[in-house]
């Protein structure tokens, strides 16, 4: 977590010509929100914030905080304080948390502010095109990041490609991170889907009878209803909850083997692994993939223009025909909708990588059901 604060005699925010927020003597705090924050940043810096010594004393000495002298705080959110103009002269942004992730993060920030202290707490909007006016005071200005984390982000840049590494040390796919400061495309049908030129995806589609459709609907009213009463930041019981109840139940149900389960045998299987192959190198690169009898998880990058829906639809139409010829029958072989990730960073990639490599042990499974193929040297 970053921040930029200013001592200041006054400040004050509008939008569309509106004040929505203003103080007289204090601090105005630009604060901006990193994708690796958590509880911890948001106590660091609230507790450092009220006592920052930055105001005078009776000798002129910066020796007072903000509480000391009854003043008032106004917070500003800025993504932009996490821009990087290391390389080019347009700024990445990727080392800024997510657009929705980062609202929830800041309103519990804010209401974790106000209940700490009892000065005047005045605030902008978040991701409003906002008016800041202020009188800066010395004039000082001071430059807080929570120590969080911090020697892994700047060893770790998040936009910075991973390199091809050797065999055993994770897979050979170069790996881009989202770029939020880069056009985002989202499409959306039942689920929404995030896709970026150049990303890596982790993606999952299944067979049309591997999941009820009564039991999907109630995993995601459930799963809004979580979101809805546990707001962001959450403590590590709530993540642990929140894998064990949606992520975890979900893969549990599928490897549970439900369904037909036609991608068991070694001859429909083929045919999937055939398709995941072919435009390898020329559509997409193909990185890590299992076939699980029900299920199939997919990690690539996809290459030029072409677009991770039409990669999907491209292997699900060829497959289903194929499929449906060697059994013989018609109708549906997939489930419309597909899930996907995109791959924010090299732990997350190596964590992907782990998750499709383990996952027919976890589901019990014999070698001859399932395929499993990886690039590494």
């Amino acid at each position: 977590m970053k921040a930029v604060v200013q001592r200041v005699s006054r400040a004050s925010v509008r939008i569309d010509g509106q004040t929505v927020g203003e103080i007289g003597r204090g601090l105005l705090v630009l604060l901006g929100i990193g994708q690796d924050d958590a509880t911890a940043d948001t106590e660091w810096m609230i507790k450092k914030l009220l006592a920052l010594r930055i105001f005078p004393d009776d000798a002129k000495n910066m020796n007072r905080s903000v509480t000391d002298i009854s003043g008032g705080i106004l917070v500003v959110s800025q993504f932009t304080l996490y821009g990087d103009a290391r390389k080019g002269t347009r700024p990445s942004f990727s080392g800024a948390m997510s657009p929705g992730e980062a609202e929830r993060f800041y309103n519990d920030f804010m209401a974790k502010l106000r209940t700490a202290t009892t000065l005047k707490v005045a605030e902008g909007k978040f991701a409003a095109m906002m008016d800041v006016e202020l009188v800066n005071d010395g004039p000082v200005t001071v430059v807080l990041e929570s120590p969080a984390k911090k020697v892994e982000r700047a060893s770790s840049p998040f936009n910075k490609p991973v390199k091809e590494h050797q065999a055993n040390d994770g897979p050979i796919l170069p790996f881009h991170a989202l770029d939020e400061s880069t056009t985002i495309a989202i499409h959306q049908r039942t689920l929404p889907h995030w896709q970026q030129a150049g990303c890596t995806y982790f993606v999952t589609f299944r067979l049309a009878d591997s999941l009820p459709e009564e039991r999907l609907r109630q995993w995601q009213s459930e799963r809004e209803l979580w979101l809805r009463q546990h707001p962001a930041p959450h403590t590590d019981d709530q993540q642990q909850e929140f894998h064990e109840r949606f992520s975890e139940r979900m893969q549990q149900w599928l490897d549970a083997g439900h369904g037909e389960c036609w991608l068991r045998r070694p001859d429909i299987s083929a045919i999937v692994e055939e398709a995941l192959k072919h435009f390898s190198g020329e559509r997409y690169q193909l990185s890590t993939y299992v076939i699980m009898p029900n299920h199939v998880h997919v990690l690539l990058s996809a290459l030029g223009d072409w677009q991770l829906e039409q990669i999907v639809h491209s292997w699900k139409s060829y497959t289903a025909n194929r499929i449906n010829d060697a059994l013989n029958r018609s109708g549906a072989v997939w489930q419309s909708e597909y899930f996907d990730h995109i791959v924010r960073n090299e732990a997350s990639l190596q964590r992907f990588e782990t998750y499709i490599e383990q996952n027919p042990s976890r589901a019990k499974l014999h070698e001859s059901e399932y395929r499993y193929g990886t690039t590494r040297r």
